[in-house]
């Protein structure tokens, strides 16, 4: 009985051991996929009302790139997140539910650097670029996008290797995208949002 713990315990070791082997820093080709919840309000104000959409969405992360100097990784971020159903929030704090058939989301296309802390493997990450949403209402078969605008991303958190060139990990995210749109001439409309969410992360490096 002791042989055989003995024979798990050194196949777990060695198991161990062998995802603690690979690199200590970020170098070359970089590829990482998020995914997660993101919560927070969207506020939108109109020539004709003022109110907010909140509720719990979908976040993926995507950014491409590689490694500039040792553990500094310059690399194309997209981001799109998709709300279903989101609570409408008036100016006077009435509110109310959309159907499941209404999707509202979110799109960022830029570019951003992210720096890594070893050996810790925690890291710090910021990107920019264009930004815009779109609403899907499926019970009036409706869409519309709004125009281009700026938006953002910040995001830390820490990974672990789990081979040679794979790390998976978590984070937390903060992200903001600001339009100011005109579909037509008597239509104006400022679209703002205010979005954290946590993301499960799987890195190529």
């Amino acid at each position: 009985m002791k042989k055989i713990i003995l024979l798990c315990l050194g196949i777990v070791l060695g198991t161990v051991a062998h995802a603690q082997k690979g690199p200590r820093e970020h170098k070359g080709f970089y590829l990482s996929m998020g995914l997660g919840p993101v919560f927070g309000p969207i506020n939108v104000n109109t020539t004709v009302a003022k109110y907010d959409m909140s509720g719990t969405g979908a976040l993926f992360d995507l950014k491409i790139g590689g490694a500039i100097q040792e553990n500094l990784i310059l690399h194309a971020t997209l981001l799109t997140s998709g709300l279903n159903g989101p609570k409408i929030t008036g100016i006077t704090g009435e509110s109310a539910k959309a159907s499941d058939k209404v999707n509202v989301s979110e799109f960022l296309l830029g570019g951003g650097v992210t720096y890594y802390f070893m050996p810790v493997n925690v890291f710090v990450s910021g990107s920019a670029g264009l930004g815009k949403f779109s609403i899907d209402n499926r019970d009036m078969d409706y869409t519309a996008s709004t125009e281009n605008g700026f938006g953002f991303q910040i995001k830390v958190g820490k990974e672990w290797w789990v081979s040679k060139k794979w790390g998976l990990g978590v984070a937390a995210t903060y992200g903001k995208t600001s339009v100011d749109s005109q579909p037509s001439p008597d239509l104006r409309e400022k679209l703002n949002s205010n979005r954290f969410g946590i993301m499960f992360s799987a890195t190529l490096n």
